[in-house]
């Protein structure tokens, strides 16, 4: 039985082009970039060169650019980084925003700040999983340092309002603006004019695993997480993954160039699904329908009692369709917290399904896919009513 996948959200394909750069960089720069021999130097050369490249695209400039392992080390770097500088610099109990229904490599990064004494507020969401304006800026006190809110929730697809955050923060100097850009890249419109930290991971458009970044502006004040070499600013030491660092430009370049066209596409394969979706009764769609969301997440509920997102994966592994029902991240919890942010509803929030879609999924694939969901209603509501039976 052939598979169609549509967990992109976890992780994407590579891209041909990617592919043929980490392949050949992998066999031909294979020196270590700090070294100061001649193929150390060339090694080096090219990871200057992407990171030029970056600053182009990014508009930012090349020594803001910080290569990671990834959006987890990425996010963890910018807030606890910021946040031990400043308690450092001020000697006080810093103060840090966020919201409920963060990735867990924010959320659980705030919850183990709490644990060292740092103040941290989770803010509500609404029914569409998105913060309000007004409740930031009234969460703000004197000691708050950072506020830290995702572009598009990796859940629902919920797309925040950074821009007007950062238009709110630039008024506020002291306070830092980090986002999590990992769900937004290359699907929706980006200006980091007033974003002071961003993240970003490879693997989610097309690049390798491994390999990411944190756009560090330069006004702002790091404190490394670990300690070694003088590799990114000093920002994180150890051997630069040249073959990861040039296959990242790669993707970046690439999403960057093709999101008008991709995403033309995907807003089409959305609008069939949700509007198909929305025709079930059993189904509750948790997804806003864009432009409230981004047009590559959908995510419902099965709305009877007794039901988990568990069974239901499992019924459409059986026909060949392979979704989540959470972030790979926190794909063990059977209740999903952003949910319960959303909904307070137990219910909803342990039947989800997360739909995730790429550029290359197309119309039969989708079609085919509905009717499998349509196919997982009817057992699950024959398995309901034998078992009532038996009783």
């Amino acid at each position: 039985m052939n598979k169609l996948y549509f967990d992109y959200c976890a992780s994407t394909p590579l891209h041909p082009k990617v592919a043929e750069q980490l392949f050949c960089t992998s066999e031909q720069l294979y020196a270590n970039p700090s070294s100061v021999h001649e193929m150390g130097f060339e090694a080096n050369q090219r990871v200057e060169e992407s990171r030029e490249r970056l600053s182009t695209i990014l508009h930012v400039e090349p020594s803001e650019v910080i290569f990671t392992s990834g959006a987890t080390e990425s996010n963890n770097l910018a807030i606890i980084g910021a946040v031990r500088t400043w308690m450092k610099k001020t000697s006080q109990t810093p103060h840090v925003i966020s919201t409920q229904i963060e990735h867990s490599s924010v959320f659980n990064c705030c919850k183990q700040l709490v644990g060292e004494g740092v103040e941290i507020t989770f803010l509500p969401v609404d029914h569409n999983g998105i913060v309000s304006i007004a409740s930031i800026e009234k969460a703000i006190q004197v000691n708050t340092m950072l506020v830290s809110v995702m572009h598009v929730n990796n859940e629902t697809g919920s797309i925040q309002p950074i821009h007007e955050i950062g238009k709110l923060l630039r008024a506020k100097p002291h306070i830092y603006f980090h986002v999590d850009g990992v769900q937004g890249f290359g699907k929706l419109a980006l200006e980091l004019d007033d974003i002071d930290l961003y993240t970003l991971s490879g693997h989610k458009i097309g690049g390798p695993k491994g390999i990411g970044l944190l756009i560090v502006k330069e006004h702002v004040e790091l404190t490394p997480l670990f300690f070694g070499g003088e590799q990114e600013n000093g920002l994180r030491p150890g051997t630069t993954n040249v073959p990861g660092v040039l296959s990242l430009v790669e993707a970046i370049e690439i999403s960057y160039s093709e999101r008008e066209e991709k995403m033309q596409g995907l807003t089409v394969l959305h609008d069939l699904v949700y509007s198909k979706l929305e025709e079930i009764p059993e189904i509750i769609m948790n997804s806003p329908r864009p432009p409230l969301s981004a047009p590559h997440i959908i995510n419902f509920s099965y709305k009877g009692t007794g039901v988990t997102s568990a069974l239901l994966i499992s019924i459409l592994a059986k026909q060949g369709i392979i979704v989540s029902s959470q972030s790979a991240c926190s794909s063990t919890a059977k209740t999903s917290r952003v949910l319960m942010a959303m909904t307070n509803d137990e219910i909803l929030s342990s039947s989800s399904i997360r739909l995730s879609f790429h550029e290359s999924v197309t119309p039969d694939d989708v079609r085919y896919l509905v009717h499998s969901i349509s196919h997982m209603i009817h057992q699950v509501k024959s398995q309901n009513k034998f078992a009532l039976l038996q009783r």
